[in-house]
C-alpha cells in the first residue's frame, strides 16, 4: 500500500525534474548571484523589495547583456515562489528598469561564422586519419554539418558523463551498400521530452574528404565499442568531447587561414543550413532538416555580398520593367 510519505518523496524527485542540468545550474548560479549581491550591500534577500530588485538588475547590467538579465530575474522569482514568498515582478520599479536596460543594452548580437565544404576540405588535408582520434573527430565535424546539429546533440561534455543528448554508436547506422548513412536524433533542444525521433538519411557523395559514409565506415570498422557508447569513441574510454571538438576546430581553422575567434562549434549548424539553403533548399527543407520549431533559424543563414547584390538587381530589374510604363 501506497504511503504518504512515499508520494511525497517521489513529488519532491519529479518537481526536481522541472529543470534539465544545464538550466538548473544557471538557475543556481544566478540565485548565488543575487545571494552575493544582498549580503554585500546588506539588502534584505527573501523577500525582496522592488528597489532591491532593481539595484541588482543595475548591477548586473554592468557586465550582463539583456538576455542574461531577463534570466537573473527569472531565477530570483523562482526562488521566490519557491519558499512561498511571491514576487511581483510587474511592479512600476521593475518594469520601468528592464525597459530602459532593453534600450541601453541593445547591440547587434554576435553571430559565428558558418563552416562551409572549402572550409572542411582544406581542414581535411591536415588531419593524420590514421589516428583514430583524428578520424573520430573529423566523422564528428561531417556529421554535425551534413546532421545541422547542434555541438550538445554531437559530442558528450566529458568523457565520463552520461550525456543523453549526445549521439551514441546506436543512433548512426551505416549503410556501405547503398551509401547512406542514417541517423537518429531522439533528444535536441526543440524536443527535450524525446516526443519524437528525427531521422536524418545521409547519402555518401563522390568527394574523398567530405563523404561521411566513406569516413564512418573506417571509423566504425577501426574502433570497436558498445553501442551505448558516445558514437564518436576513439577506443572503449575515450571519445571526441565538447572542449576537444572546439578547441581542435579552432587550431585547424587557424592552421588553414582562418581567424579561430570568429567560429565555433555552432558554425557547423549555421554552416550546414546556409549550404542548404543556398544549393536550392527550401525553407521547410532548412526547417526540417536542422529540427527549429519556428522560423527563428533564418537569421542562421549567411547570405554574401555577391547574393545580396543578387538580390537587389532583382528590386532593379523589376523596377526598370515598369520604367517605360
Amino acid at each position: 500500500m501506497i504511503q504518504l510519505q512515499e508520494l511525497m518523496a517521489q513529488n519532491q524527485i519529479t518537481q526536481s525534474f522541472k529543470y534539465a542540468k544545464g538550466s538548473a545550474d544557471n538557475v543556481v548560479s544566478a540565485i548565488r548571484q543575487f545571494f552575493y549581491f544582498t549580503a554585500y550591500f546588506n539588502l534584505v534577500p527573501i523577500p525582496a523589495t522592488g528597489h532591491t530588485i532593481t539595484l541588482f538588475l543595475e548591477f548586473m547590467a554592468r557586465t550582463s547583456g539583456y538576455g542574461h538579465i531577463k534570466h537573473l530575474l527569472s531565477s530570483v522569482k523562482y526562488l521566490h515562489d519557491a519558499l512561498d514568498f511571491p514576487l511581483k515582478i510587474d511592479s512600476f520599479q521593475i518594469d520601468t528598469t528592464l525597459q530602459g536596460l532593453k534600450r541601453r543594452l541593445a547591440r547587434v548580437p554576435f553571430q559565428v561564422l558558418p563552416i562551409t565544404p572549402d572550409i572542411l576540405r582544406k581542414i581535411y588535408h591536415q588531419l593524420d586519419l590514421s589516428s583514430p582520434r583524428n578520424l573520430a573527430l573529423w566523422c564528428s565535424f561531417l556529421v554535425a554539418f551534413y546532421g545541422l546539429l547542434r555541438k550538445a546533440n554531437t559530442v558528450p561534455k566529458s568523457n565520463s558523463e552520461d550525456e543523453s543528448k549526445a549521439l551514441l554508436r546506436r543512433n548512426i547506422h551505416v549503410d556501405e551498400q547503398n551509401k547512406m548513412v542514417y541517423v537518429y536524433v531522439g533528444h535536441s533542444k526543440t524536443n527535450n521530452f524525446c516526443e519524437r525521433d528525427v531521422v536524418l538519411p545521409i547519402p555518401g557523395n563522390e568527394d574523398p574528404a567530405l563523404d561521411p559514409v566513406r569516413h564512418l565506415a573506417r571509423l566504425f570498422k577501426t574502433v570497436k565499442c558498445q553501442s551505448d557508447k558516445p558514437a564518436f569513441s576513439y577506443s572503449n574510454s575515450k571519445c571526441i568531447n565538447h572542449s576537444y571538438f572546439t578547441s581542435t576546430l579552432k587550431k585547424l581553422l587557424r592552421m588553414v587561414g582562418y581567424n579561430p575567434d570568429l567560429f565555433s562549434g555552432h558554425s557547423f549548424r549555421r554552416g550546414g543550413a546556409t549550404f542548404l539553403h543556398n544549393s536550392g533548399g527550401t525553407a521547410l527543407m532548412v526547417k526540417a532538416c536542422g529540427d527549429w520549431s519556428s522560423l527563428c533559424f533564418t537569421r542562421y543563414l549567411y547570405l554574401t555580398e555577391s547574393q545580396r547584390l543578387t538580390a537587389q538587381n532583382l528590386i532593379r530589374h523589376a523596377i526598370n520593367s515598369r520604367a517605360c510604363m
